[in-house]
């Protein structure tokens, strides 16, 4: 039997078929870790509830998988793909001996049972407390088991910016020297270019990037570019993510002269690195962020974004980012006028140093050690 404690980290929301925001964090940081360091997947979802919910159900409760240096794929492929290697490898019993001497970090909902010598957990946003109406009643009711329930157990919580770290403060009521935050790096092209392909920047793109649900506010988006006299009249929208949920994509516009918006779905680390280079600018008008994978993903690709001036966004100003009110179109149209004006040559330097998953890893790993 092994005793030398091993990092455990939970690894359900690898679970996700198509990755998106959420088990593309989960997927960086497990593989960044375990670069560095033997790790032991777990999770402990129940195999039935991943089947219902028409996840992958390789790794489930009871069920531990060894990864590290030694059988670590290669993370430069999609990042689809890079799972799907990582859940074909061989799996063993959940060790609870191991895990009591052992860190757990949770990434996704923690056991009110306590399992792992010292246990910390992820936190990336409360939005089903702060915007309840954006969410299904299930997301809200987990939202208050979290804040009621669950955070009070952890030794530590990691909140993946400072302005969830405040959320986290005030309403799970913890102590502030249990509550830290780092920034998360970024989802797509980490280390270089998903796509090869050369690309030219394309005066009429713009893009949006997201799951298509209420907070990400596509309504008032779509509403603002369809009939902002300010944008150039072939303007198109492509529109990258997957429906999500309270949203009825066929009820959307789609068309108002010869501005055209286009619901591309799931698309390739390869497409969306080119999209990204390829746009005038993102549109990212959410009505509350815990993050905001695709503001980063942007600025890093040298694209200007126009951002919801809220929340954790706020924590993207600098150059390339040009606020608004969401809600309000002549405040889109006024950030926009700014982001067509903006001189060329600005770059994002400071992100490409304080966004990183060498930060987050070894943030995660000094509370859960």
């Amino acid at each position: 039997m092994t005793t030398s404690p091993i990092l455990h980290i939970d690894a359900t929301s690898l679970a996700q078929v198509n990755l998106t925001g959420l088990g593309r964090c989960i997927a960086r940081i497990i593989g960044q870790i375990a670069k560095q360091r033997p790790v032991i997947l777990f999770s402990m979802a129940q195999r039935e509830n991943l089947v219902r919910m028409g996840h992958r159900a390789e790794l489930y409760h009871g069920q531990a998988l060894p990864l590290g240096p030694e059988n670590l794929p290669d993370m430069t492929q999609d990042i689809c793909s890079w799972r799907d290697q990582v859940f074909a490898l061989p799996t063993t019993r959940f060790n609870q001996h191991l895990a009591s001497i052992s860190g757990g970090i949770y990434t996704f909902h923690r056991s009110v049972k306590r399992r792992f010598a010292r246990e910390v957990s992820l936190y990336y946003d409360l939005t089903g407390c702060i915007v309840p109406a954006t969410h299904q009643a299930r997301i809200r009711q987990n939202s208050l088991d979290l804040v009621a329930r669950m955070a009070p157990l952890d030794d530590h919580a990691v909140a993946i910016s400072q302005n969830t770290r405040r959320d986290l403060l005030w309403l799970c009521g913890l102590p502030p020297d249990r509550v830290s935050w780092t920034h998360l790096g970024p989802s797509q092209c980490v280390s270089h270019h998903a796509s090869t392909q050369p690309v030219e920047r394309d005066p009429n793109l713009f893009l949006a990037v997201s799951t298509l649900e209420p907070r990400k506010n596509p309504e008032n988006l779509l509403r603002w570019f369809l009939n902002s006299p300010h944008l150039p009249p072939d303007a198109r929208l492509i529109w990258a993510g997957p429906s999500g949920w309270l949203v009825d994509k066929d009820r959307l516009p789609r068309r108002n002269n010869n501005r055209l918006v286009t619901f591309a779905g799931m698309v390739s680390d390869a497409k969306i690195c080119e999209l990204y280079r390829q746009a005038r600018c993102l549109v990212y008008i959410s009505l509350y962020e815990g993050f905001g994978f695709p503001v980063l993903d942007a600025l890093l690709h040298g694209t200007q974004v126009i951002c919801s001036g809220n929340s954790s966004l706020l924590e993207f100003t600098g150059p390339g980012l040009h606020l608004c009110d969401p809600l309000d179109t002549a405040s889109i149209d006024e950030a926009w006028r700014e982001c067509r004006d903006e001189p060329p040559g600005w770059n994002r330097d400071d992100l490409k140093l304080s966004c990183t998953w060498e930060n987050v890893a070894s943030h995660l790993e000094r509370f859960a050690a």
